[in-house]
């Protein structure tokens, strides 16, 4: 099956992974399925699929910006930046926060954007033991700053912790998914346009520079856009390890290692996973409700210990 025939696939998994979603679980097919339901389900859908994709073209970029096939928004400190970011605007502003559909989104995207432009500084070209270590670093600094603000404003405790224990899914509307799920869309489209630039850069910079192109420039723009789509995949719901690492070394296997495709095949693995693990979480087959978060790290904890070792 070529290239183009499994992206088609996988879009269509999308779609019915999304249709089941819809219909499945609490006052579904067994309490009547009726168009209030549906309704109250959309928002959780978009955003569990919008979310996967967001983290899923994030680590593709960030994989290829790092040259690093460990590199994830959750590793490399942009969670971290993105949840101060939050945290910093609910407590500073808590009912402006929820005034305009731009705000968190906004302040998600400029928390992230800060965390990576240190992890540029520090860890890029470091290796993976360097890169690793600038991250935790990271995420340990925005950690400790996010529970000292939480714990300075309660406005924004409930809502950073729900985030943080990646357990957002389930308490967002249409009106708070909309526009993050839009940025995750424009970033994807820009993101293609760097494929080219991705794909050289993964050559090294040496190779770069001799096909005429500027490394530096090729990694700021990769690492921005996938700072921002990880800040709208943290509006969306939360925060999901894992994910982006799992989901483009999954497209890769079905696609090859062209970013042109690796980024929407990334796209579509990662919106499968969340909204797969959403859905089975939601559902209570395990004898309760779970968060998304809980059964990604499951499967994506042995993966990332896999890897480590492969590439260590």
């Amino acid at each position: 099956m070529g290239t183009a025939p499994r992206l088609v696939a996988l879009a269509l998994l999308a779609a019915l992974g999304g249709l089941a979603a819809l219909l499945l679980g609490p006052a579904g097919w067994g309490d009547g399925v009726n168009h209030e339901w549906l309704l109250l389900r959309l928002p959780r859908v978009v955003a569990a699929l919008a979310a996967g994709a967001a983290l899923g073209m994030a680590g593709a970029a960030q994989q290829g910006v790092f040259r690093n096939p460990l590199a994830d928004p959750g590793l490399t400190g942009v969670f971290g930046g993105a949840l101060l970011g939050t945290a910093l605007l609910l407590a500073l502003a808590p009912e402006a926060a929820w005034e305009q559909a731009w705000r968190l989104p906004a302040a998600a995207a400029v928390g992230a954007l800060g965390a990576t432009a240190v992890l540029l500084v520090l860890g890029s070209g470091r290796g993976t033991g360097g890169l690793l270590l600038a991250g935790l670093g990271i995420n340990a600094l925005a950690g400790a700053a996010t529970l000292l603000v939480t714990s300075w404003a309660d406005g924004a405790r409930t809502t950073v912790a729900l985030a943080t224990a990646g357990n957002w899914l389930g308490f967002v509307g249409m009106e708070l998914v909309a526009l993050p799920a839009l940025v995750v869309l424009l970033t994807g489209v820009l993101l293609l346009t760097q494929a080219r630039g991705l794909d050289t850069l993964a050559l090294g910079e040496s190779s770069a520079w001799a096909a005429g192109a500027d490394p530096r420039a090729i990694a700021w723009r990769g690492a921005i856009l996938a700072s921002v789509a990880a800040g709208a995949a943290v509006c969306l719901a939360g925060q999901l390890a894992f994910v982006g690492l799992l989901a483009p070394h999954l497209a890769r296997r079905l696609v090859g290692s062209a970013h042109a495709r690796v980024l929407p095949a990334a796209a579509l693995v990662g919106g499968l996973l969340v909204l797969l693990a959403d859905t089975a979480g939601r559902c209570g087959w395990l004898g309760r409700p779970l968060p998304a978060a809980g059964l990604v790290a499951l499967i994506g904890a042995p993966a990332f210990l896999w890897l480590a070792r492969r590439h260590a």
